[in-house]
């Protein structure tokens, strides 16, 4: 069959601008599921308690038997400590003392100070609370594994009415 010229050709089905929102909506399902392919392929990473972190905690407690630091939860993306609230510490000690494990195993803070921020602690039942936290940020360049990689170290210092809360958040 030859088309004379000055004739159109129309696709059966598909009149005026029909086929481009069928085109729109093919592309936008092949979108959806290339995203869910890849949600599902990508491991969920929680978050854990390095060696370096367990053993410094536990060299702390050794050291100041009046005011510990005891493992609570891990709550992604931070491991969560609970610290005894003592009128003798106050959130100036207990941010220093936070500073200082960091400071102890090579980290150096990104800043001089930390940041007023909330945090939500996990809690034995029902639903968490934000809480009045300072989050300081801390770095470590590696030279051992791979020349120029950067670990970061996050922190925060949380209060509450009986506890201090303390988390950590280490990403590569």
């Amino acid at each position: 069959m030859k088309i004379r010229s000055g004739h159109h050709v129309r696709l059966a089905g598909f009149c005026g601008h029909r086929w481009r929102t069928a085109v729109a909506t093919v592309a936008m399902c092949c979108a959806g599921l290339l995203a869910v392919g890849v949600l599902l392929s990508t491991p969920c990473r929680a978050a854990s308690i390095p060696a370096w972190l367990d053993d410094s905690i536990s060299k702390w407690n050794e050291e100041n038997p009046g005011v510990t630091i005891r493992f609570d939860a891990i709550k992604d993306p931070f491991v969560w400590y609970i610290i005894t609230r003592t009128p003798e510490h106050g959130q100036q000690e207990i941010r220093a003392a936070i500073k200082s494990l960091a400071i102890r195993n090579n980290y150096v803070p990104m800043k001089d100070e930390d940041t007023v921020t909330t945090g939500n602690p996990p809690v034995a039942s029902g639903e968490s609370t934000p809480k009045k936290c300072w989050s300081r940020s801390f770095v470590k360049s590696s030279q051992t594994n791979t020349p120029g990689q950067t670990r970061m170290l996050t922190t925060l210092v949380c209060e509450d009415a009986k506890n201090w809360w303390a988390a950590f958040r280490i990403a590569d």
